[in-house]
C-alpha cells in the first residue's frame, strides 16, 4: 500500500525546497510519489525550467524501536509521573528507568511494573542519597530493574511540594543498525528515481544522538551500500524543539565543515548560509 505521509513529513521537506539554493526552487511543484505508488520515493519536486530533484526522509532514531518503546513508557508511566504522593518537600527526583522495559509488554504486565516502581518509590523516596545513584527495583515473577536515581535537595525561602521526573534510559548502542536499516530502505528508491539531483534528509529529533555520530557511521558503512555514491546530497534536519517553537534546522555536513544551513521558525526563514568553514560543536 502507498505510505501515507505524516504532515510533519511534509512540512520538512516544504521548508526545505522553499530555500534550497538560494531560493531557486521556491516556486517548484511538489508530488508526493509514495502515496500514490508503494514503495515510491517521498517526494519529486519539478521545477518551473523542468529541472527535477528527487527527496527522501527518514527519522534517524537512537537505538533500534525507539518509537515504539517511547509509546509504550508515555502511556505506562503517565499516572506515575502525576502522583504527588511519590515526591519529596523541597526537593527534586529523577527516575530513569531502561529503555526497553516496556516495550513488547501486554497491559497487565506494563501495570504490573508501574506497580512495583511506584511501591519502590512510594517505600524509598524519603531515604534516597543526595546525587545519582543506582538502585534495584523488585518486580514480581520479573527480572529486577535497574533504577538511575538523581536526588536534589532544594533551599528554598518558600516551602515547595517537591517534583517528579520520570524517563527513559538508553542502554544499548546499535546506531550502526539503525544506520544501516535507514540506507537499505530509503537509498535504493531514491536514487532509482529518474531526476536530475538525489536528496536525502536524516531527521534527528533527540539531543542523544549527534549528528556527526550519524554522518561517521554512513562513511563507516559506505563500502557496503555503493549505491551512495548516486546520492547528491545528505541533510541532517534538526527537530528537537519542533513541537515546542515550530524550529526546523538543515544543516549539509562535509566532514567537520557544514557546506549550507537554514533556520526556520513556525515555517519562516530565519538564517541560512552557504559554503562555510563552521566547525561542529564539540
Amino acid at each position: 500500500m502507498p505510505s501515507k505521509s505524516g504532515r510533519d513529513d511534509e512540512v520538512f521537506v516544504k521548508l526545505f525546497v522553499s530555500a534550497y539554493e538560494n531560493f531557486a526552487w521556491k516556486d517548484s511543484h511538489i508530488c508526493w510519489l509514495d502515496q500514490e505508488q508503494d514503495g515510491a520515493v517521498e517526494a519529486l519536486v519539478t521545477r518551473p525550467d523542468g529541472e527535477t530533484m528527487a527527496i527522501e526522509h527518514t527519522l534517524i532514531e537512537p537505538f533500534v524501536g525507539d518509537k515504539s518503546d517511547f509509546a509504550a513508557f508515555d502511556e505506562s508511566l503517565a499516572a506515575l509521573r502525576n502522583d504527588q504522593s511519590l515526591t519529596v518537600p523541597n526537593a527534586g527526583i529523577e527516575v530513569y528507568i531502561p529503555a526497553g522495559t516496556m516495550n513488547g509488554r501486554k497491559p497487565a504486565k506494563r501495570d504490573l511494573i508501574l506497580k512495583s516502581i511506584r511501591g519502590w518509590l512510594l517505600a524509598n523516596r524519603l531515604n534516597l542519597r543526595e546525587g545519582e545513584h543506582r538502585y534495584e527495583c523488585d518486580v514480581p515473577g520479573e527480572p529486577k530493574i535497574e533504577l538511575t536515581v538523581k536526588f536534589k535537595p532544594w533551599r528554598v525561602a518558600k516551602p515547595s511540594p517537591g517534583i517528579l521526573i520520570v524517563g527513559r534510559q538508553q542502554i544499548l548502542n546499535d546506531l550502526d543498525k539503525v544506520v544501516e536499516k535507514a540506507l537499505r530502505r530509503k537509498v535504493p528508491k531514491l536514487v532509482n528515481t529518474n531526476a536530475d539531483c538525489h536528496i536525502l534528509l536524516l531527521e534527528r529529533d533527540q539531543f542523544t544522538l549527534h549528528p556527526k555520530l550519524i554522518f561517521a557511521e554512513i562513511e563507516r558503512q559506505r563500502p557496503k551500500f555503493p549505491l551512495l555514491e548516486r546520492v547528491d546530497e545528505i541533510w541532517e534536519v534538526e527537530t528537537v524543539f519542533y513541537k515546542q517553537g515550530g524550529y526546523v534546522g538543515f544543516e549539509l555536513p562535509r566532514g567537520e565543515r557544514l557546506l549550507a544551513t537554514m533556520q526556520f521558525e513556525n515555517g519562516i526563514l530565519t538564517g541560512h548560509s552557504g559554503i562555510s568553514e563552521i566547525p561542529y560543536p564539540m
